[in-house]
C-alpha cells in the first residue's frame, strides 16, 4: 500500500551486494546485475540468468539465519520499515539490542516468487519487509509481476486508491453501523493487490478509528483549531499540521504514513471530512 521511501536505497543495495558477492559463485558482473536489478528488471534478469537458478536455491534460508555477519536482520535495520507497506496494518520494527541480540524483524516477501524464480531470491528489490499475515497467510506463493501488481519499492497503492465512507443511516455518528468503509481503486494492479491482501476485508475491523473521526470532526471545528494554535503553537506542536496530526492519531502527509500503522486510512477519511 506504501511505497518504501528511503533516500539511502541505492547505498543499502549496494552494501547488500557486497555482503554477497564473495557467497555465490557466479561472475561478479551477473551477479551484480541479479542482485542489484530494479522492479521494472527483475523478470527480464531471471529469465537472462536462469541457467544460475540451483546456485541461488539455498542461499536465501542461510541468509535469513541468525549470525553475526550480514544477513536479513541487517538489510531490515538498514531499511527502517516499521509498517508494512502491503497493508498499512501491522508494524514490522526491527530491534537489535545494543550488545547485538537480534530480537525480531520483518519478513521478507519474495515479490517474484522464489520457488519459481529463485535466481530473484536475494536481489535487493525483490524483498519486501512485510508482515506475517501479508507475507505468509495471504500472499503465500501466489505469482506477482510488475504487469499485475504494485512493488513498493517502485510504486505506491496510497496514490492509485483511497478509502471512502458511505452514509447508511443517521446512527453514523455514534455507530460503525451506521457508515460502509470502502477501498477504491480504478488501476487494475492496485486493485489486485487490494485483492490478494484482503484490503478491504482486513479494514473493516478498523471501522472505530474511522468512527472517532467522524466525531472528531463535529468536536474540532475551524474556529476550535485556530484557537488551539493561537494558544499552543510553538509549544505542544510547531504548526498546524502537528496539531492536525495531534487530533487524527495518524502521520497525514504523503510522506509519512508509513511512519505509523493505519495512516493511510486516517490520511483519507480525514480528507474526505475537510479535517485536512
Amino acid at each position: 500500500m506504501i511505497k518504501i521511501s528511503n533516500e539511502h536505497l541505492e547505498k543499502y543495495a549496494n552494501e547488500h551486494y557486497e555482503a554477497l558477492k564473495d557467497k555465490i559463485d557466479i561472475p561478479d558482473d551477473e551477479l551484480r546485475e541479479i542482485i542489484l536489478a530494479k522492479t521494472e528488471k527483475l523478470l527480464e534478469v531471471a529469465q537472462k540468468h536462469e541457467k544460475y537458478n540451483t546456485k541461488f536455491k539455498n542461499r536465501y534460508k542461510n541468509f535469513t539465519t541468525k549470525k553475526e555477519e550480514y544477513n536479513a536482520y541487517d538489510l531490515a535495520d538498514n531499511l527502517q520499515v516499521n509498517v508494512c507497506p502491503y497493508c498499512n496494518i501491522n508494524p514490522t520494527y526491527t530491534v537489535i539490542k545494543k550488545d547485538g541480540k537480534k530480537i525480531t524483524r520483518p519478513e521478507f516477501d519474495h515479490f517474484y516468487d522464489k520457488a519459481t524464480y529463485p535466481i530473484l531470491s536475494l536481489s535487493f528489490y525483490n524483498l519486501i519487509p512485510s508482515c506475517h499475515t501479508c507475507n505468509s497467510t495471504l500472499k503465500g506463493s501466489e505469482k506477482f509481476s510488475d504487469k499485475t501488481h504494485l512493488n513498493p519499492y517502485s510504486e505506491s497503492l496510497d496514490k492509485l486508491s483511497k478509502f471512502h465512507l458511505q452514509i447508511e443511516d443517521s446512527t453514523f455518528y455514534h455507530s460503525i453501523n451506521g457508515f460502509e468503509l470502502k477501498l477504491e481503486s480504478k488501476d487494475n494492479r492496485a486493485h489486485n493487490n487490494i485483492k490478494s491482501f484482503e484490503l478491504d476485508t482486513l479494514y473493516q475491523n478498523h471501522k472505530d478509528i474511522v468512527l472517532e473521526l467522524i466525531q472528531k470532526q463535529a468536536i474540532y471545528n475551524e474556529s476550535y483549531l485556530d484557537e488551539l494554535i493561537t494558544q499552543y503553537e510553538g509549544t505542544l506542536f510547531k504548526n498546524k499540521e502537528d496539531l492536525q496530526r495531534l487530533i487524527s492519531g495518524g502521520y497525514i502527509s504523503d510522506d509519512e504514513i508509513g511512519k505509523r500503522p493505519l495512516s493511510k486510512l486516517i490520511k483519507d477519511i480525514s480528507t474526505e471530512l475537510g479535517m485536512i
